[in-house]
C-alpha cells in the first residue's frame, strides 16, 4: 500500500479473519510503536480500525514481530498477527516457509504456501481460569 505514518511506510494489507497491516523495517525495536500504532490503527483509511504489525527479517526463515492490536494496544504476542506477517513475508519473498516468528511473548512457527491454509505451531500456556454468570448479562 503506498501510504506512510512517520517511519512506517508501504505496508502489506492482510486479512486472516481480521484485518492487519504489516510493515517491514530494519529494526522493529527502534520503532515507536506506542505512538505510531494508535495512529495507524485509527486512521480514517481503516474505518473499522486495524491491527498493526512491525516486523524485522532476521534470517531466511525467521523474523521478529511487534504488534499493536486494535482495541488492545501493544501486545506480547498475536497468533493472527504472526500468521499475517509470515504470509506477507513469504509472498514478498523476504523469507521462505516455514517461518519462525519471534514475539515478546514467545515464538511460533508459521507454515504456508499459495493455495494452502496457514498452519501455526507453538507452545500453549494456560493463563487463566474463571467463571462467568451469563444471567448477570441478559441479552
Amino acid at each position: 500500500m503506498p501510504v506512510a505514518w512517520g517511519e512506517l511506510a508501504n505496508p502489506a494489507a492482510v486479512n486472516v479473519g481480521n484485518p492487519h497491516v504489516v510493515f517491514f523495517v530494519d529494526d522493529n525495536r527502534a520503532i515507536d510503536i506506542e505512538t505510531l500504532g494508535p495512529q495507524v490503527e485509527t486512521d480514517a483509511l481503516f474505518p473499522d480500525r486495524i491491527n498493526v504489525n512491525v516486523a524485522t527479517v532476521t534470517g531466511a526463515n525467521s523474523l521478529t514481530l511487534r504488534i499493536w492490536e486494535r482495541g488492545a494496544g501493544l501486545t506480547l504476542a498475536c497468533g493472527t498477527g504472526a500468521c499475517a506477517t509470515a504470509v506477507a513475508a513469504i509472498r514478498s519473498k523476504r523469507v521462505t516457509s516455514p517461518v519462525s516468528v519471534a514475539m515478546t511473548g514467545g515464538t511460533v512457527e508459521i507454515d504456508w504456501a499459495e493455495g494452502r491454509g496457514i498452519r501455526m505451531t507453538g507452545p500453549a500456556t494456560h493463563v487463566y481460569t474463571g467463571e462467568f454468570d451469563w444471567d448477570s448479562f441478559p441479552l
